[in-house]
C-alpha cells in the first residue's frame, strides 16, 4: 500500500502477490481478493528449504534437487526457501529453469534435455538408480573451488583486492585519528603543556578573576583538574538529589517529590554527570600518556624497523585468529556437550586468543594517534620551553612549500566535488540540481558544511598555538591541511565499493550460472525471474540491528497503516492487541536480527516493510540475483546477526573480512526519489553514521538499526540457517527442508531456533521427533569401519518426519531430512567417510571441494531424500517402518500426488 510517495507494502500484501505467482505457475488465474485468506490460498502449498553451509550445502542440495526430479516434484514446487550454499544451488537451478537453453525444465536431470527418465510419479516404486551429470552439474564441478577456479591466477587478484580494502580502511580511520591528532597539537602546543589539563588550557581564559589568572596558580596545572572538579560536582549532586527524594517520605509529606526513577529529571541529569566526568577523564588522559611516551622514548626511542615488526606480528596474529574464527568457536561449543578437561582448556584458549585478536586492531588505532600526536608535538616545540605565540598573518597560510602543496591539493578536491555533485548538467539545469542537491541529499550537503566549519574553526585555534624556531615547519598547518584532505576524499569512499562482496559476487555468479541466459553472463535482476517456470525463489538474509529502533517498535507497521496520521487511532490498534502492530524490537528480545528476504516480487522485512523489487533495483544498480545470494552467504561479516563475536568485531571490518552488504532501507524508500539528481534516493536519515556516512565505524561497532537510512545486510544463516521460518510463514501445508550445516555435535540448533522463533512470532507449534538421527549419527562416529546390515532401521534415519499445527485447525506435514550417515551409502561415499571421519560435517570454513568431496556430498544428498521418499522394498528385507511415521508420509505423499 502507497501512503504519498513511500511505496511500502505490508506482509499481507505480498502475500496475495505471491499467492497469485503460484496460481499462475499451477496454471489458474491471480486471486480475486484484497486478502489472502480463503478460496485466494493455493490448496496443499508445498515448499522447499534448502540450508547454508558454503559449497558442501550446495553439493548436498544438489544431490536433494535430484531426488525430488525424480519423483516429479520439482514442477510441483511451489516455493523454494535457501540460505546461503542451499541459495547458491536453488538460485542457479531458478536461473536456469527462468533464462535458460530450455526454460521450465530441470537443469541438473541426467539427460540433456532436462527431462526426467524416472518412473512416473505416481509409481510407489520411483527407481532409486542414481543420475548421470548433465553439462550444468559438469559446469559447477569445474567450479566448486570457486573462490579460486584458476588457481594462483586468481589468487593474486583476490589478495590484492582484499588489500585495496585494507588501504581504505586505513585511509578511513585516518578520517577519524587524524582530527583528533590536529586538536591534540593544537590545545598542546609544547611537551610541557602536556602535563596540564587540555580542557583547563583550552578554557584557561575564562578562569581568570581580575588580576588572578589561571596559568599562575600551582592548582590550575593539575593534569586531572577538570575531572575531580566533575567528580566533586556529581558527588554534591547525589547528595543533593538523594536528600531530595528522601525528606518527602521522611517528614510525612508523601510521595509526591519521590516520582519515577529511572525517567525522572534526575536520572537524566545524573547520567549526563558521570558521562562527562568519564568522558573528561578519557580526555585529560591523553596529556599525561603523551608526556611519559616523550620522555621515556626521548632517551631510548625505539627503531623503526622493531616498531613495524611489532605492528605486523599483531595484525597478523588477529588476521590469522579471524581466519580460524570457525574453528576456534567450533572448541567453544563443543565445550558446552563435552566435559573432558582437554575440551575445557582449549575453549578456555579459545576465548583468550579471541580477547586478544580483538583487542589489537584498536590498540594498533590508538596507538596511531598517540604516535601522530607526539611527532606533531615534539616537532612543533624542539625546544621543551619554547613558547612563541603568533598572530595570525597572510604569511601563516603558505609559509612552507609543503603546506602549499597540501593546499593546492584540497582546492583540486574541492573543485571535483563541485564538478560531480553541481556542474554534470549543463546551462540552466546546474541552478536546479545544485537546489536540489541540497533539498534531497543532506548528507552530501551537510558533510560539506560540517568540514567547512570544522576547518574555519581549525584555523582560528591554530592563530594562538605556538610555532617552531625560525626555520620549522608549521606542523598545526600541515595537521590542519591533512585533515581537511582526509575528509574530503572520505566522502567519496562508497560503502560497498571495497569490502569483498563484488568479489564474492562475481564468484558465485560465474560458477552457478546466476544470470539471466544460457551462460549465466548477463545480470539477472530478481524482477525478472520468471516464476511461471519456476519455483517462487525466497533468499533469506538477516538484516543486522543492535540499537534501538529510534521510531520506535511499531513505526513501520504504522507507516503502512491506513490510518498512519491519526496517532490516537494507532494507540488504541496497539491495546487491542492488533498484531499488526506489534512488531517485535530484535535488540529488546536480544537477536540483534531480523528476517529479511529477497524474492522475484518484493525486497525486505515486516520491520522495514517490502518495497517491489523493481522499485529496488532501480535505486541499487548493482541488485540482481547474484547479489542477493552473495548477500545471503555472507557468512564472514563483522555483524552475525544472533552470532556472538564480541571484541572480533572491528577487527574483522577492518582487516575488510566483510561480505556483509549496505543497502538502502526499504522502510524509507520513495518512488519520487528517481527523479532527483542522478537517481539519488531521497532518504530519511535518523542516524549520525547515515549523515557522516561513516558505515565502516557503525558496522565496526555494532551501531546498526532497522530505521537507518541503510541497513547492514549479512548471511541468513545469522538468525535461520534453514530457510524454514518464511515457508512456516506462508502457512505451507507440506514442507521439506534439506538440512546440510555443520552441526559435528548433531545438536540439531538450527531446526530448534526455527521451531522457537516460529512459536513465539507466528504461534505455530512442530511436533518432530529427531532424536533418532542423532542416536545414529552419534552411535556411528569411531566405527565408520564396520559395515551395517541392510535390515536395520537405523538406515531409515537420515530424516524425520512431523505434524505442524498453524493454529484454528490449521495442519501441515514437515519432512526433515539430515546431512547424515548411516552406512548404506553408495561404496565411494563410505570410503570418503572412513578417510575423512568429519564427513559430512566438515568445516564451512572449506570452500575449496575436490571433485570427490562434492560428489561425497551430492550422492549423500540424493541417497538421503531418495530413501526418505520411495517405499522400502519389501524383496532387500527392509524392516517396515514405525507406523506414525509411515502413516505420515503417506499422507505427505498424498498431498504431492505422489500416492
Amino acid at each position: 500500500m502507497q501512503h504519498g510517495d513511500v511505496e511500502n507494502y505490508g506482509f499481507d500484501q505480498i502475500l496475495k502477490a505471491e499467492y497469485d505467482a503460484i496460481k499462475t505457475r499451477r496454471g489458474g488465474g491471480p486471486g480475486r481478493g484484497e486478502g489472502v485468506s480463503g478460496e485466494d490460498v493455493p490448496a496443499s502449498l508445498f515448499g522447499v528449504a534448502l540450508s547454508g553451509g558454503g559449497i558442501r550445502s550446495s553439493s548436498f542440495c544438489l544431490g536433494v534437487l535430484q531426488a525430488l526430479h525424480a519423483h516429479g516434484l520439482i514442477r510441483r514446487m511451489d516455493y523454494l526457501s535457501t540460505v546461503s550454499g542451499g541459495g547458491h544451488i536453488g538460485a542457479s537451478m531458478v536461473a536456469a529453469m527462468s533464462h535458460g537453453s530450455e526454460p521450465g525444465q530441470f537443469p541438473f536431470a541426467d539427460d540433456p534435455s532436462g527431462r526426467s527418465q524416472a518412473a512416473p510419479r505416481g509409481d510407489r516404486q520411483v527407481s532409486s538408480a542414481d543420475v548421470r551429470d548433465s553439462e550444468p552439474v559438469s559446469h559447477i564441478r569445474d567450479h566448486s573451488r570457486y573462490l579460486i577456479p584458476n588457481g594462483m591466477r586468481d589468487i593474486l587478484p583476490s589478495v590484492a583486492i582484499l588489500f585495496r580494502g585494507l588501504a581504505v580502511n586505513a585511509f578511513l580511520i585516518l578520517a577519524l585519528i587524524v582530527p583528533l591528532a590536529a586538536i591534540t597539537v593544537i590545545a598542546n602546543p609544547t611537551v610541557a603543556d602536556l602535563d596540564r589539563s587540555i580542557l583547563v588550557q583550552v578554557f584557561a581564559p575564562l578562569l581568570t578573576l581580575g588580576k588572578v589568572r589561571c596559568q599562575d596558580q600551582g592548582w590550575c596545572n593539575f593534569p586531572f583538574l577538570a575531572t575531580v572538579v566533575l567528580a566533586v560536582a556529581s558527588l554534591l549532586y547525589f547528595i543533593a538529589w538523594g536528600l531530595w527524594r528522601s525528606l518527602p517520605e521522611r517528614h510525612g509529606l508523601g510521595t509526591g517529590l519521590s516520582g519515577k526513577e529511572v525517567t525522572s529529571f534526575g536520572a537524566k541529569l545524573s547520567g549526563v554527570l558521570i558521562a562527562l566526568t568519564v568522558s573528561s577523564f578519557v580526555t585529560e588522559a591523553q596529556g599525561p600518556i603523551l608526556s611519559f611516551l616523550y620522555r621515556n622514548l626521548a632517551e631510548e626511542p625505539p627503531t623503526r624497523t622493531a616498531t613495524s615488526s611489532i605492528a605486523v606480528g599483531l595484525v597478523a596474529f588477529a588476521g590469522a585468529t579471524a581466519g580460524l574464527r570457525a574453528t576456534l568457536a567450533g572448541w567453544i561449543q563443543k565445550a558446552m556437550t563435552n566435559a573432558t578437561t582437554a575440551v575445557k582448556l582449549r575453549a578456555i584458549a579459545s576465548k583468550v586468543v579471541f580477547m586478544a585478536a580483538g583487542l589489537i586492531v584498536p590498540f594498533l588505532i590508538y596507538a596511531a594517534y598517540l604516535a601522530l600526536s607526539l611527532w606533531g608535538i615534539s616537532q612543533s616545540c624542539i625546544f621543551e620551553h619554547e613558547i612563541c605565540h603568533y598572530p595570525l598573518s597572510p604569511g601563516f597560510l603558505f609559509s612552507t612549500h609543503l603546506v602549499t602543496g597540501l593546499w593546492l591539493a584540497a582546492g583540486a578536491l574541492l573543485l571535483w566535488e563541485i564538478w560531480i555533485f553541481v556542474l554534470r548538467k549543463p546551462g540552466r539545469e546546474t541552478l536546479r540540481v545544485f537546489v536540489d542537491l541540497v533539498a534531497t541529499d543532506r548528507n552530501v550537503f551537510g558533510l560539506g558544511v560540517l568540514v567547512l566549519f570544522i576547518f574555519v574553526a581549525f584555523l582560528a585555534a591554530a592563530a594562538v598555538v605556538t610555532r617552531t624556531p625560525a626555520g620549522g615547519y608549521e606542523m598545526v598547518e600541515i595537521y590542519l591541511l591533512a585533515t581537511a584532505v582526509v575528509l574530503m576524499l572520505t566522502i567519496n569512499f562508497s560503502e560497498n565499493a571495497n569490502g569483498l562482496h563484488r568479489l564474492y559476487r562475481e564468484r558465485l555468479s560465474a560458477a552457478f550460472r546466476l544470470g539471466a541466459n544460457a551462460a549465466g553472463s548477463d545480470p539477472l535482476p530478481l524482477s525478472r525471474i520468471d516464476v511461471a517456470n519456476a519455483p517462487y525463489l525466497l533468499v533469506n538474509a538477516t538484516l543486522n540491528a543492535r540499537q534501538r529502533s529510534a521510531l520506535g517498535p511499531a513505526a513501520g507497521a504504522a507507516r503502512r497503516a491506513d490510518e498512519a496520521k491519526d496517532r490516537e487511532a494507532i494507540t488504541m490498534a496497539v491495546a487491542a492487541g492488533d498484531r499488526k502492530l506489534r512488531e517485535p524490537d530484535p535488540v529488546k528480545r536480544g537477536r540483534n536480527a531480523e528476517f529479511f528476504i529477497f524474492s522475484q516480487g518484493f525486497v525486505g522485512s515486516d520491520l522495514t516493510g517490502y518495497i517491489k523489487s523493481e522499485l529496488m533495483e532501480r535505486h541499487s544498480s548493482q541488485l540482481d540475483l547474484a547479489t542477493a545470494i552473495a548477500i545471503s552467504g555472507a557468512a564472514v561479516s563483522s555483524n552475525m546477526g544472533r552470532v556472538p563475536i564480541g571484541l572480533l568485531r572491528p577487527t574483522l571490518a577492518l582487516l575488510n573480512l566483510r561480505l556483509g552488504y549496505w543497502m538502502s532501507n526499504p522502510r524509507f524508500m520513495k518512488s519520487a526519489s528517481l527523479d532527483g539528481p542522478a537517481g539519488r534516493p531521497a532518504l530519511e536519515y535518523t542516524r549520525w553514521y547515515d549523515f557522516f556516512r561513516a558505515y565502516l565505524i557503525a558496522e565496526s561497532f555494532g551501531l546498526l538499526s532497522d530505521d537507518a537510512a541503510k541497513i547492514y545486510l549479512t548471511d541468513g544463516g545469522h538468525i535461520d540457517n534453514i530457510g524454514l521460518y518464511q515457508l512456516l510463514k506462508r502457512k505451507c501445508r507440506v514442507i521439506i527442508v534439506a538440512d546440510a550445516e555443520a552441526d559435528p555435535a548433531m545438536t540439531f540448533g538450527a531446526l530448534v531456533d526455527a521451531e522457537r522463533f516460529a512459536r513465539i512470532d507466528l504461534g505455530v507449534r512442530i511436533d518432530i521427533k529427531w532424536q533418532p538421527i542423532r542416536a545414529a549419527a552419534l552411535s556411528r562416529k569411531g566405527g565408520a569401519q564396520r559395515d551395517i546390515p541392510e535390515d536395520l532401521p537405523v538406515h531409515d534415519r537420515h530424516f524425520a518426519i512431523g505434524e505442524i499445527d498453524y493454529g484454528s485447525g490449521e495442519k501441515g506435514l514437515l519432512l526433515y531430512v539430515k546431512a547424515s550417515v548411516t552406512g548404506d551409502e553408495p561404496d565411494y561415499v563410505l570410503d570418503y567417510e572412513r578417510r575423512y571421519p568429519s564427513f559430512p560435517h566438515e568445516s564451512t570454513g572449506d570452500q575449496f571441494f575436490s571433485e570427490e568431496q562434492m560428489e561425497a556430498y551430492r550422492a549423500l544428498g540424493f541417497h538421503a531424500m531418495m530413501r526418505a521418499l520411495t517405499d522400502p522394498d519389501p524383496k532387500k528385507h527392509v524392516p517396515e517402518r514405525p507406523e506414525e511415521v509411515q502413516r505420515l508420509l503417506d499422507k505427505l505423499k498424498s498431498h504431492l500426488g505422489l500416492g
